[in-house]
């Protein structure tokens, strides 16, 4: 007997068990009536120079105590939402179109207990996910020309593709406004002091990863041995940078030697007895651009409307013109032996407000970008455009990955 209401009781513990477990599961999922919800509209305004229809990829992310979600938008028109009462920031960002660093960005919090309209004033900003990590043009041995190279890091959280992004070399360094400049033509560059180059690709064929760079290089090949059979001329090139293993190579078929990195395209030329890209040895600037989708550059550089001779004068040299609004990025590389307020700026202050020394010619130093961050491995760049703050020159020559 003893036994047998032992094994009653058991069963009726499990029962209770199984029926408290069932009680708790259906009161997890049912709906808390005692959360209400409103309908919120989110407008926005814009600063001066601004226009609704020129914001594209907007996108709007709720923050409250429950978590954050996002809302995607086809266009910058106000919008109503129905959201859970409580307190809320919403932050709403956006790009600007055909302005290759153009984004727009504004945060507004609330609190949502009944109906209501919020409204985000959004403020243009400029930053760009590619740029300029290293820049190696001051050369290591007097008057060797052809172990430069450039640096691209993705210093964004995104994947980015090198696709179709166009390196130029305009002549910066310069000491009173050029031509363009001096008619007016601020927001024009010109390109093109030797050739102008870019990525091969279809779009994406070329993925470069968060924090991952690329190395470019006027000649794929360890200049460390530039001395050839000479061996009495070794210690003159030891301070030359090994490019053996860099990622492209920018061959200009000038009777170079066309070593195994993949080649750049070369888009434009207007001096074919330049025997490398973008020399500068005494200083020089440097642009990142990228056009707008459907427009290669191969395209661009055939459009005679992107070509013109220098205004104001009869010369009949040729540039290729682009625009600042297609620029990722502007670094502007001024003599060392000179003064900084002795210059007058290449760039608009969006591309690059205020230019940097060179590093002294023929020492082997390059021009490196400072971190500005770090999280575990990964390296944050900064990035204010402006070239005096975000570099430092004098830096080891050796391609990627220095430690910093």
């Amino acid at each position: 007997m003893y036994f047998i209401m032992k094994k009653i009781v058991k069963a009726l513990s499990l029962a209770a068990v199984f029926a408290a477990a069932a009680l708790n599961f259906a009161s997890c999922n049912k709906k808390d009536d005692s959360v209400k919800t409103f309908p919120v509209t989110i407008q926005f305004t814009l600063e001066e120079g601004l226009a609704a229809d020129q914001i594209t990829d907007v996108q709007l992310v709720f923050s409250s105590e429950r978590g954050s979600d996002t809302v995607k938008l086809q266009s910058l028109q106000p919008t109503t939402i129905e959201k859970a009462q409580g307190q809320y920031t919403v932050t709403v960002s956006g790009n600007v179109k055909d302005v290759a660093t153009g984004h727009v960005n504004g945060t507004s919090s609330f609190n949502l207990y009944s109906e209501r309209t919020v409204t985000v004033a959004l403020s243009e900003l400029f930053s760009s996910p590619l740029i300029f990590r290293t820049i190696y043009t001051s050369g290591s041995a007097q008057y060797y020309m052809l172990d430069s190279y450039f640096e691209i890091v993705n210093n964004s959280d995104e994947v980015q593709y090198l696709d179709q992004l166009i390196l130029s070399a305009p002549a910066g360094n310069q000491t009173n406004a050029n031509a363009w400049q001096a008619n007016g033509m601020t927001d024009l560059y010109s390109c093109g002091q030797g050739s102008v180059i870019a990525f091969p690709g279809s779009g994406k064929d070329y993925p470069l990863q968060p924090g991952e760079m690329v190395v470019i290089a006027n000649e794929a090949t360890n200049h460390k041995l530039a001395y050839g059979t000479d061996e009495s001329q070794a210690e003159k090139y030891a301070g030359s940078p090994d490019l053996s293993k860099a990622d492209w190579e920018i061959y200009l078929g000038t009777g170079d030697v066309d070593y195994d990195a993949p080649n750049m395209d070369v888009i434009f030329s207007n001096n074919k007895y330049q025997k490398a890209f973008g020399l500068g040895f005494f200083g020089r600037s440097y642009i990142l651009a990228k056009l707008p989708d459907g427009v290669t550059p191969a395209q661009f550089a055939a459009d005679a409307a992107n070509i013109s001779t220098t205004p104001g004068t009869t010369s009949s040299m040729t540039y290729l013109i682009i625009p600042s609004k297609y620029v990722l990025d502007a670094v502007d590389l001024y003599n060392p032996e000179t003064q900084a307020s002795e210059h007058y700026c290449t760039f608009l202050p969006k591309d690059d407000a205020t230019g940097t020394h060179l590093s002294t010619a023929w020492t082997g130093k390059a021009v490196r970008r400072k971190v500005a961050s770090r999280n575990g491995s990964r390296i944050y760049y900064q990035d204010t455009n402006s070239s005096a703050d975000d570099f430092l020159n004098g830096q080891d020559n050796a391609p990627r990955y220095i430690p910093e």
